[in-house]
C-alpha cells in the first residue's frame, strides 16, 4: 500500500508538470481575431481618402504589443493617416504596459475620464468617441484604418459646422495652452457639450516597443480640466473636463499652469489636443454621433468655405410640375480659421445624363470673414422647369463654389433631389360582384391607375368614373358617389371604390364604365374603357308606397293610377292590371284609370277605413323564374255618409272590492255626410241597458264609463248597452263588465328555514301547523303536502302538524311544502344541506382562509418537494389528522404516486414538513419520480380529520402545486440556495462515479456517463459564480503570442513546479504517517458485488450513496456517541413499499457511529465509509 501510495504522488507530480510545460506553447494574453491573420509586413503609406471633415481616433496600445509594434501595424497604420491628411486625422494613444490590461491610469484611465473601451487586448480604436466604430487587431499594410477614416469616423453630421484651433507655448515651468472654437453653421450649436482637451507626447517618450518599431505615436500624458487644472497619471487635482457653449463668436479656453516636465520629451514633443463633444461624461461611447469637431495643435490655421444649407423649393415644396418655377437657395459659411479674400463664384446647376447644366449667372463670393455679419452670404436662383424632360421621375439639383486657396474642398458641392410630379395613368375599372345589376339597388365599382411618380400615391389620387349604354357614347356620372374607401391597399389591384345607383328612368341593357385618374394637383390621365361592363335588368311594374285614395262606400269608383303604379320601361296605358279582390271592378288603360266598389254589407256595414286592393301587374316581361306576375296593393280610404261609429269594446275586469273607469272616445269615430270625419267628442253618449245592478254601479262621466262593484265579496258581471248619436243618427255598442274574485291561499311563515344544514342520518322535526295561516278560511281546514328530492326524507303528520325530515344521502336536496284550500294553493321550497362531514379548507398562505395552509418548497423540475404543514387559528383540536398526497401530470393526464400519512397530533402547534419522494403505485419498491419531479408534475393533497366532539373534517377538492420551473440558474440563486445546489451536484456527482467505478465489465453505463457530464457541467457553472465555495482543481496557464515566454510566464511555472513538488513531499509524509498510526481497525471487507450500492431498494429508501462520501472525517472522543433512533419512513396506504433486507454491516470503527448517521445507514453504507476514510 505505501508504494501504491508513493507511485500515486509521483503521477500527481508528473501529471502536473505535464500540464504546466503545455503552457510554453500558448498565447495566455493577447488574443486576436481569428479574421485578422498575420501578414507579410508590406511597407507604404496609407490609401485612406479624404472624408471632407476632420476625424477623431483613440488608439489602445501597450509596450508589448506585437500587432501594434510591427512594420505597418497599428501603430504605424494611424501615423500613416495622420501623415496623409494631417489636417484631418486627430489621434490620441492610450499606452499601457501589457495589452493584457489597458485601461490603467498610465494610459489615461484617471479621473474625471471615463473608461468606456475594452479593458484588455491590443491594438484596439475607437473613432467618433463611438464604440461601434471599432477596429480591433492590425494588418501590416498600413491600411488598418482606412476604411474607418475614409467613411467619416462616426463624427457627428455637422462636424463642418464647427471650427477650432489649438497652440501650446512654455513660460518658464509651465505650458500656456489656448483651445478655441466657434460654431459657424445655421441654427444653434449642439447643447451639454464638454470640451475633452489632452496633452500628448508626440514620439511617447518614455515608453518603447517590446519589438518590431521603437516607439508610438501620440501618447497620452494628462487630461486638460476645467478652472486651468490637469489631471496626469500621478499628479494634477481636476476633477471635470470643461462645459463649453460654442457661439457664432470665437471662445477660447486657457491654461497656464500645467507642468512642463508631463510631457517627457518637453516643449518639442508636446501636442494639444482638443475634441468637441456631447454627453454628461467625457468619453460617452454609445452608438450615436456626438462628436462635432476636432483639433491638434500641428494643424495649423486653415481657410475654408462650406456649404452648411441648400435647398430646392417649388410651389409644392418636395416636388415640381413642368412649368413651375423653382427656386434654389444656398447658404454660404467660412468654416476655417482665417478670412476668406479670394473672390470666387457660387454656381447653380441641375444635372442631366450625367452632365451639370449650369442655370443663370453666377453669384460673385466676395470677402467672407471668420466672425460677424460676413461670416456668410446667401445665393439665390430661379429655374422655369418647362425645359426638363417629360419623362423623368426627378431633377438633381446642385450648388457648387468655385474658389482658390481653401483647405478643404469636399465641403464646397452640395446636391438636392426634386421629384417630377407627371401625369398618372388609369386602368380599366370593373364591376365588383356581380355584372347582373337591379334597378334600385347600388353596386360598386372599382376605379384603378397608378400615380406614375413618386410624388403621388393611391391616398392623393381621385377618379372620374361615368357611365353609358353600350356602344352609345353617352357619358354620364350623375349616379356615381363615393370613392373615400381604399381597396386592396398597396398590390397591384388597389383602387378606389365608387357607388352607382342606376335611376328607375334608365333603360334596361349593357353598360359601357370608364374612368381616369386625377392626381393631387389635378392632372388627369386617359379614360379607360371597360365595355358592356354590366347589364342593368328589367324593372318590374312596382306601386308607390303609402298613396291612399279616398273613395265613398257602396259607390262605384275610377281611380287614376298615375303616379302611384310606375314602370320604367313601359308606359302605364300598356300595363295590364288584374285584381281577384271582390272589390275590384275593372283596369281602363285608356284613362289609367282602376275602377273600385266597396260594398255595404247588413252585417258589416260600410268597411270604413283604409282598405288594401291587391293587384297584379303585366308589362309584357318574362317572369317565369318568379312564378308569378309582379304584384302589389292599391291602399283606399273607404268614407260614409256620416253616421257614428263604434269599435268593438274591450271586456273590462276588476277585482272584488274595487272600480274602474273606462274612456269611450278612443272607440267613437263620426263623419260628415259627405265622409269628412268630424270630432267625436260632440256625440252625445247614455246608457240604455243594463243587464242587472246587483253586481256594479255603473254611471257615465262625460265619454267614460265609471264602474264600482257593489260590496267586497260580490261576483259576477254585467252588459251595458251605450248609445252614440250626433243628433240626426245614432249608433249602440255594448261593453261587458266582470268581477274577478280573488282568494287569498294559505301561508306559511318560513323565515328562517328557507336554507338549513341537516347531519345524515339525523332527524329533525318542524311544525308547520304552528306557522300556518289563512285570511280567508280557518287554518285547520288547509291541506299541506310535502315531497322532497329524497324518497321519504321528509313526511308531513296531518294530525299534529309537523313535518319530519331524515336524509341518508348527503348533499342539497330540494323540500317542496304546499298549502292548499278549496280555491288555492301556495308552494314553499327549503333547502336542506345534507352533510357526512364537515368540510375542511387547505390554504396555501396563512391568511384566514383554510384550517391548514402548506408552505411548499422545492418545486422546481428535478426536485423533491417539501411540504411544510400547519394548522390555522380557526381549525378546531383534531384527535386525528391524515394526509393523502398524489403525484400527477398534466401532460400525459395520468397519477402515478400515491402516500398517505397520519399526522401526529401532538405537533399540532409546531405543525409537520414533509419530503414528497412518493413511491409509485405501478411499480413496487420504486419512487414515482426516482429524479425529481418534471415538467407539469403536480402534488395533490387531501386531508382527513376527526375533531375532539368526534366530527369528521375533509376536503372536499384536492388542493394541488404545479410543478412548471425549471431549477434557476446559478446567477438567479440567492447565496444559501447556491450553496445547496453545489453540496447537491458534489453529492450526486461522488454517487455517479462510485456507481461507474463499481459497474461489472460488459455493464452499459452510457446513461450514467452521460449525467455525470451533465452534473459536472451543472458543478462547473454554478461554481462559476462569485458566491460560491467550490474547491480548486486546475490553473490555467498560457505563453505568450509569438511562443516566447513573458517574465512573468516564467515566475508562474517556477511557482507552481514550487507548489507540485511541495504537494508532492507532503502527501508522501502524510502516507507514512497514515502507515504509521491507524485511526480505524481494519475489519472484515464487503465484496463488491455485495455492496449495498447496487441496492435500488436502499438507494430508494436513502437517497442514493453519493450523500454518505460527504461526512467529515470522525474525530476520537472519550466516550462513543449514543447512537440515534432512525426515524421510520411513513409507508403509503394505497401502495406499501417493500420492506428491504438490511444486511449487518461491518463492525463499527474505534470512535464509534460517525456523526449525523443512524445505524440502519451504517448497515447499508458503513463500508464504503471505511474504504474511503483509510483510501
Amino acid at each position: 500500500m505505501k508504494l501504491s501510495m508513493q507511485a500515486i504522488a509521483l503521477s500527481i507530480v508528473v501529471l502536473f508538470v505535464g500540464s504546466v510545460l503545455t503552457g510554453f506553447v500558448a498565447n495566455p494574453v493577447e488574443i486576436q481575431p481569428s479574421s485578422l491573420e498575420e501578414q507579410e509586413p508590406v511597407r507604404g503609406a496609407s490609401s485612406a481618402t479624404s472624408p471632407g471633415h476632420v476625424v477623431f481616433g483613440q488608439y489602445i496600445s501597450s509596450d508589448n504589443c506585437g500587432h501594434c509594434s510591427k512594420t505597418g501595424g497599428g501603430s504605424d497604420a494611424h501615423h500613416a493617416v495622420k501623415q496623409l491628411h494631417p489636417d484631418e486625422y486627430v489621434y490620441i494613444t492610450y499606452m499601457s504596459a501589457s495589452y493584457g490590461d489597458t485601461d490603467t491610469s498610465r494610459a489615461g484611465n484617471v479621473a474625471p475620464y471615463n473608461w468606456a473601451w475594452s479593458t484588455g487586448g491590443a491594438p484596439d480604436a475607437y473613432f467618433g468617441d463611438r464604440t461601434d466604430k471599432n477596429q480591433g487587431g492590425a494588418s501590416a499594410n498600413y491600411d488598418t484604418y482606412d476604411n474607418l477614416f475614409s467613411s467619416g469616423g462616426g463624427m457627428h453630421p455637422s462636424v463642418n459646422d464647427y471650427g477650432m484651433t489649438a497652440a501650446i507655448s512654455q513660460s518658464g515651468n509651465t505650458y500656456d495652452i489656448d483651445i478655441t472654437y466657434k460654431y459657424t453653421g445655421s441654427g444653434s450649436a449642439a447643447n451639454n457639450m464638454k470640451l475633452y482637451a489632452a496633452l500628448v507626447d508626440k514620439d511617447c517618450t518614455g515608453y518603447s516597443y517590446s519589438s518590431g518599431i521603437p516607439h508610438g505615436y501620440n501618447c497620452w500624458m494628462a487630461w486638460l480640466t476645467s478652472g486651468d487644472t490637469y489631471k496626469s497619471k500621478s499628479s494634477g487635482s481636476g476633477s471635470s473636463f470643461a462645459s463649453v457653449a460654442p457661439t457664432a463668436t470665437s471662445q477660447t479656453t486657457s491654461w497656464s499652469s500645467v507642468p512642463s516636465s508631463v510631457v517627457p520629451g518637453g516643449l518639442s514633443k508636446a501636442i494639444v489636443i482638443g475634441v468637441l463633444m456631447t454627453g454628461n461624461q467625457v468619453s460617452a461611447g454609445g452608438t450615436s454621433p456626438h462628436v462635432y469637431h476636432a483639433i491638434d495643435s500641428t494643424m495649423g490655421p486653415k481657410m475654408d468655405l462650406s456649404i452648411p444649407s441648400f435647398t430646392v423649393s417649388s410651389p409644392t415644396s418636395g416636388s415640381y410640375l413642368r412649368g413651375d418655377v423653382v427656386t434654389l437657395d444656398a447658404t454660404i459659411a467660412n468654416s476655417g480659421d482665417l478670412d476668406y479674400t479670394s473672390g470666387g463664384s457660387v454656381k447653380f446647376y441641375y444635372a442631366l445624363n450625367g452632365q451639370k447644366n449650369y442655370i443663370g449667372q453666377n453669384t460673385p463670393i466676395n470677402t467672407v470673414t471668420t466672425t460677424g455679419s460676413s461670416s456668410t452670404m446667401t445665393a439665390q436662383q430661379t429655374f422655369d422647369t418647362s425645359s426638363l424632360p417629360t419623362n423623368s421621375w426627378k431633377t438633381v439639383f446642385g450648388v457648387e463654389l468655385d474658389t482658390t486657396g481653401e483647405s478643404v474642398t469636399s465641403n464646397n458641392i452640395r446636391t438636392s433631389d426634386l421629384e417630377h410630379d407627371r401625369p398618372p395613368t388609369s386602368k380599366s375599372p370593373q364591376v365588383l360582384g356581380t355584372t347582373d345589376i337591379s334597378r334600385g339597388n347600388y353596386f360598386s365599382v372599382l376605379a384603378k391607375g397608378d400615380a406614375n411618380d413618386n410624388v403621388d400615391t393611391i391616398d392623393t389620387m381621385t377618379f372620374d368614373v361615368e357611365i353609358s349604354p353600350a356602344g352609345q357614347n353617352q357619358w354620364a356620372g350623375s349616379v356615381v358617389t363615393g370613392g373615400q374607401n381604399i381597396l386592396y391597399l398597396g398590390s397591384a389591384n388597389e383602387g378606389r371604390e365608387y357607388s352607382l345607383l342606376p335611376t328607375m328612368d334608365m333603360p334596361a341593357g349593357k353598360y359601357d364604365l370608364r374612368s381616369r385618374a386625377v392626381d393631387a394637383r389635378g392632372q388627369t390621365s386617359s379614360w379607360s374603357t371597360s365595355t358592356n361592363a354590366f347589364d342593368l335588368m328589367n324593372a318590374a311594374p312596382s306601386i308607390t308606397p303609402n298613396q291612399v285614395s279616398p273613395v265613398p262606400c257602396d259607390i262605384s269608383t275610377k281611380v287614376d293610377m298615375s303616379g302611384i303604379i310606375n314602370d320604367p320601361e313601359t308606359p302605364l296605358n300598356q300595363l295590364l292590371i288584374t285584381s281577384s279582390d271582390s272589390s275590384f271592378v275593372a283596369w281602363h288603360p285608356s284613362t289609367t284609370e282602376v275602377e273600385v266598389l266597396f260594398s255595404w254589407s247588413p252585417t258589416q256595414g260600410c268597411p270604413l277605413g283604409q282598405q288594401g286592393l291587391e293587384i297584379s301587374m303585366d308589362d309584357g316581361g318574362d317572369y317565369s323564374s318568379q312564378g308569378q306576375l309582379p304584384y302589389g296593393t292599391l291602399l283606399f280610404n273607404v268614407l260614409e255618409n256620416g253616421q257614428p261609429r263604434w269599435q268593438a269594446l274591450p271586456t273590462q275586469v276588476v277585482d272584488e272590492a274595487t272600480m274602474g273607469v273606462f274612456s269611450l272616445l278612443p272607440y267613437l269615430s263620426d263623419t260628415d255626410d259627405v265622409g269628412n270625419s268630424v270630432s267625436a267628442s260632440t256625440l252625445q253618449l247614455e246608457i240604455v241597458g243594463l243587464s242587472n245592478n246587483d253586481v256594479f254601479d255603473v254611471t257615465l262621466d262625460g265619454t267614460n264609463v265609471v264602474f264600482e262593484t257593489v260590496d267586497d265579496d260580490v261576483n259576477g258581471e254585467v252588459l251595458v248597452t251605450l248609445r252614440a248619436s250626433d243628433g240626426e243618427q245614432y249608433a249602440d255598442q255594448d261593453l261587458l263588465i266582470k268581477v274577478n274574485p280573488v282568494n287569498d291561499a294559505p301561508r306559511l311563515d318560513l323565515t328562517g328555514l328557507e336554507e338549513i344544514t341537516l347531519k345524515i342520518d339525523t332527524q329533525r322535526t318542524i311544525n308547520l301547523m304552528a306557522i300556518l295561516t289563512d285570511v280567508d278560511n280557518p287554518a285547520n281546514e288547509a291541506f299541506i303536502t310535502v315531497t322532497s328530492d329524497e324518497q321519504g326524507a321528509a313526511k308531513y303528520n296531518p294530525i299534529d302538524g309537523t313535518m319530519t325530515l331524515n336524509f341518508k344521502k348527503s348533499g342539497v336536496h330540494v323540500v317542496t311544502i304546499n298549502t292548499i284550500d278549496q280555491y288555492d294553493t301556495n308552494t314553499y321550497t327549503m333547502s336542506v344541506d345534507v352533510f357526512d362531514s364537515f368540510p375542511l379548507f387547505v390554504a396555501k398562505e396563512n391568511d384566514g382562509s383554510g384550517h391548514f395552509y402548506v408552505d411548499m418548497d422545492d418545486t422546481y423540475i428535478g426536485q423533491y418537494p417539501t411540504a411544510n404543514m400547519f394548522l390555522t387559528d380557526s381549525a378546531p383540536v383534531f384527535q386525528s389528522i391524515t394526509t393523502t398526497w398524489n403525484i400527477c401530470n398534466d401532460e400525459t393526464g395520468t397519477c402515478d404516486g400515491l402516500y398517505e400519512e397520519e399526522l401526529d397530533v401532538t405537533r399540532s402547534l409546531v405543525g409537520w414538513d414533509t419530503e414528497l419522494n412518493i413511491p409509485s403505485i405501478f411499480m413496487e419498491g420504486e419512487l414515482a419520480r426516482p429524479s425529481g419531479s418534471i415538467y407539469k408534475d403536480y402534488y395533490q393533497l387531501t386531508v382527513r380529520a376527526i375533531d375532539s366532539n368526534g366530527d369528521d373534517y375533509k376536503t372536499l377538492d384536492g388542493v394541488k402545486w404545479y410543478v412548471l420551473e425549471e431549477l434557476p440558474a446559478p446567477a438567479d440563486m440567492d447565496a444559501e440556495m447556491l450553496q445547496s445546489h453545489i453540496d447537491s451536484l458534489q453529492a450526486e456527482i461522488v454517487a455517479l462515479k462510485l456507481q461507474l467505478e463499481q459497474a461489472e465489465d460488459g455493464q452499459d453505463m452510457t446513461s450514467v456517463e452521460e449525467l455525470l457530464n451533465t452534473k459536472e457541467t451543472s458543478y462547473s457553472d454554478a461554481c462559476d459564480d462569485p458566491r460560491s465555495s467550490c474547491p480548486e482543481e486546475d490553473v490555467k496557464s498560457g505563453a505568450s503570442d509569438d511562443g516566447t515566454d513573458t517574465p512573468g510566464n516564467l515566475m508562474l511555472i517556477l511557482a507552481i513546479i514550487g507548489g507540485v513538488l511541495f504537494l508532492a513531499v507532503g502527501v508522501g509524509l502524510l502516507m507514512r504517517r497514515n502507515d504509521e498510526e491507524k485511526v480505524f481497525d481494519n475489519g472484515p471487507v464487503w465484496q463488491d458485488g455485495a455492496l449495498p450500492i447496487h441496492d435500488t431498494v436502499a438507494n430508494s429508501m436513502y437517497g442514493g450513496a453519493a450523500p454518505l462520501f460527504q461526512q467529515q472525517m470522525p474525530q476520537p472522543v472519550a466516550q462513543p456517541l449514543p447512537l440515534p433512533v432512525a426515524q421510520p419512513m411513513p409507508q403509503p396506504v394505497a401502495q406499501p413499499m417493500p420492506v428491504p433486507q438490511i444486511p449487518a454491516g461491518p463492525p463499527l470503527p474505534v470512535t464509534g457511529l460517525p456523526a449525523g448517521w443512524t445505524m440502519e445507514q451504517w448497515q447499508y453504507y458503513g463500508q464504503q465509509y471505511l474504504d474511503t476514510m483509510q483510501f
